[in-house]
């Protein structure tokens, strides 16, 4: 037997709830903790009533967190109780394990944050567990802390390729307000979209308000037959990205007599943003044409836009005037803003962006670099959901 002083030690370490420490064997590099109920008066599971007519008694051997590099095991006594009020059996709750369960809450969560990090196989050699048992594990952890859905206003849809170069792309959506992903898609066809998306409850679609995107042509259709209350929202950024890329273009058309390094740069930054250095580089390329000059200034008096202008309505106006203004200059954006332009002006009701989603895709990057790429689906839409846990 153990000494009192040795035993108290072992039971603040552990710290478990309604259970004292009787003794402790040790074999090798596993030790074994018997453990003993505090009270003889229990609550029932079902009425909620105090009774202490107890029926039975069965341990049950459970693992627990490693103590110093020792594997620990807790013999724990499953006490079966009779309720005289609701006349039923039932068995006494111990928050520290769930019926049935052969580890404790906190070594099944410790092994969720294990894997997360480092693979199901690396996991199972370090815990002298099987690829069985520490998947078990995580595929319970990831169904406990799936993501709910309730309560999401502002919604942002996005994809990210699956491995990269494939070009095979999955659906990201995220809760915009909290920046966090809530949920990844096997697929960027509108009707597999929406098949996944019409099994959330009726009550959680019609509570969203808002659905940020960017301009393909695939989401306002799968936005519209799934959220019916939802305005879209033409991510402002992806439309600035438009104009840029369109005004790069004007660039590498231009023949520039004198080469200015970091040109581009200087182009396509916010002008509010460039140095004084840097605005005088500007100019020295503006100076040798006038039509990427006036094709820069569409783009900032476009950005400007975004900036100053606080209702929709007045929006739709400042944009068809720069579109029509601008089509001496502009060729393949200005259609594809005419075609969004309801949608685009959609950005004054609240100034939504899809700017969380960006940051939501930048950190799956870095999940898929760390994981070396995902070759099952399931494994990667867990991996993702996991790290916004």
């Amino acid at each position: 037997m153990r000494t009192t002083s040795m035993l108290f030690f072992l039971e603040n370490l552990l710290n478990l709830p309604k259970v004292n420490i009787r003794n402790v064997i040790q074999e090798g590099k596993q030790a074994f903790l018997i453990l003993s109920c505090q009270e003889e008066e229990v609550k029932c599971n079902y009425c909620g009533s105090l009774t202490n007519e107890l029926h039975q008694t069965n341990s049950v051997l459970v693992r627990d967190l490693s103590i110093s590099g020792q594997m620990v095991y807790l013999k724990v006594p499953r006490r079966k109780f009779y309720c005289k009020d609701c006349q039923r059996f039932f068995t006494e709750n111990l928050e520290f394990m769930e019926a049935r369960r052969k580890y404790t809450v906190r070594y099944e969560e410790y092994i969720y944050g294990r894997v997360n990090v480092s693979s199901v196989e690396q996991v199972g050699r370090e815990e002298s567990l099987s690829w069985e048992k520490v998947n078990g594990i995580y595929q319970r952890q990831c169904e406990a802390k799936k993501k709910d859905w309730q309560g999401v206003k502002y919604l942002g849809m996005d994809e990210i390729a699956k491995r990269k170069g494939h070009g095979n792309f999955v659906t990201v959506l995220g809760d915009i307000e909290k920046g966090e992903l809530i949920e990844v898609i096997d697929s960027h066809q509108q009707d597999k979209i929406i098949e996944v998306l019409m099994e959330k409850e009726l009550e959680v679609r019609e509570g969203v308000e808002q659905v940020s995107v960017d301009m393909w042509g695939g989401f306002p259709k799968v936005i519209e037959k799934v959220f019916p209350n939802a305005v879209i929202v033409t991510d402002r950024f992806h439309v600035m990205k438009a104009v840029n890329k369109e005004l790069n273009k004007i660039r590498k058309q231009t023949k520039l007599n004198v080469k200015i390094k970091g040109e581009k740069w200087l182009l396509l930054k916010n002008k509010e943003d460039l140095k004084e250095e840097e605005l005088e580089k500007l100019e020295l390329v503006l100076k040798q044409s006038a039509r990427l000059r006036k094709a820069y200034e569409y783009k900032e008096s476009f950005r400007e836009i975004y900036e100053k202008v606080k209702d929709k309505e007045e929006g739709k106006i400042k944009f068809t005037e720069w579109l029509e203004d601008a089509k001496s200059i502009y060729t393949d954006v200005i259609s594809t803003i005419r075609k969004n332009l309801d949608s685009i002006c959609n950005y004054f009701l609240s100034r939504t962006t899809n700017g969380a989603m960006e940051g939501i895709n930048n950190r799956l990057k870095l999940i898929k670099r760390q994981a070396y790429g995902f070759m099952n689906f399931d494994n990667m839409r867990n991996r993702f959901l996991a790290c916004f846990s």
